[in-house]
C-alpha cells in the first residue's frame, strides 16, 4: 500500500562482521532496530527503539524451533555491489504453517553471516553472504532488500558491545507496549 511504501521507503540496512560477530543496524521509519549475534555462542540481541522507547529482547533458544527451510539453487547469476551473486529460491513455513517462499542473491565470496539470529534462520544454510533477498512483512507486504556497497575495513570490537540504556522484555510484551502507546495517541 502507498503509505506504508511511504514509511518505509529509504529504509537502511547496515551490517557489520568480525570474526563469528555480526551486527545489523536497521532505520525504517518510526523505528530503529539493532541486533547483534555471536555465532559463537548462537545467541542474539535485538535492540528496539521506538516511538522513543528503547527495549532489548534477548534471543531465546529455547523459544520454538524454527521451521527447517529448504534451498533450491540455480545457475542464473546477477552482479550486486560489485559482487557475482548466484540465485537461489528458499521454500519454509511461516509461524501460521503457510508455506513461504523468498528468492534471494549471494555471494560465495563473502561467508555467511546471516543465520544465527532465528529471525533470520531461513538463510543458514546458504553458502554466502545475501546481497539482495525479499521478505514477507505483515499485511502481505513484501520488503526486498538490496546491497549498495560492500566495504572491507576493520570494525572494532566495540561495535558488538550491548548498550546500556533499554528495558529488557519480550517481544509479545513489547507489542503490547506499542498497542497501549498507539491507543493513547488516538
Amino acid at each position: 500500500p502507498p503509505e506504508a511504501k511511504a514509511m518505509f521507503e529509504g529504509s537502511e540496512m547496515t551490517t557489520y562482521i568480525k570474526d563469528m560477530k555480526s551486527r545489523t543496524d536497521m532505520t525504517m521509519g518510526f523505528q530503529n532496530t539493532t541486533t547483534i549475534s555471536d555465532g559463537k555462542t548462537k545467541t542474539s540481541v535485538l535492540l528496539m527503539e521506538v516511538m522513543g522507547n528503547k527495549y532489548k529482547i534477548k534471543n531465546d533458544e529455547s523459544a520454538a524451533k524454527q521451521p527447517d527451510a529448504t534451498v533450491k539453487y540455480s545457475d542464473e547469476t546477477k552482479e550486486i555491489a560489485g559482487y557475482k551473486c548466484k540465485k537461489a529460491e528458499i521454500t519454509f513455513t511461516d509461524k501460521t504453517g503457510a508455506a513461504q517462499s523468498t528468492i534471494i542473491y549471494y555471494t560465495e565470496e563473502i561467508s555467511n553471516h546471516m543465520g544465527y539470529d532465528k529471525r533470520n534462520s531461513v538463510f543458514k544454510d546458504i553458502k554466502g553472504m545475501p546481497l539482495e533477498f525479499e521478505v514477507q512483512a505483515q499485511r502481505g507486504m513484501t520488503m526486498k532488500m538490496s546491497a549498495k556497497s560492500v566495504s572491507k575495513e576493520t570494525v572494532p570490537s566495540s561495535q558488538f558491545d550491548i548498550p546500556t540504556g533499554y528495558k529488557e522484555t519480550t517481544m509479545e510484551d513489547m507489542q503490547k507496549d506499542m498497542q497501549q502507546m498507539m491507543q493513547q495517541q488516538h
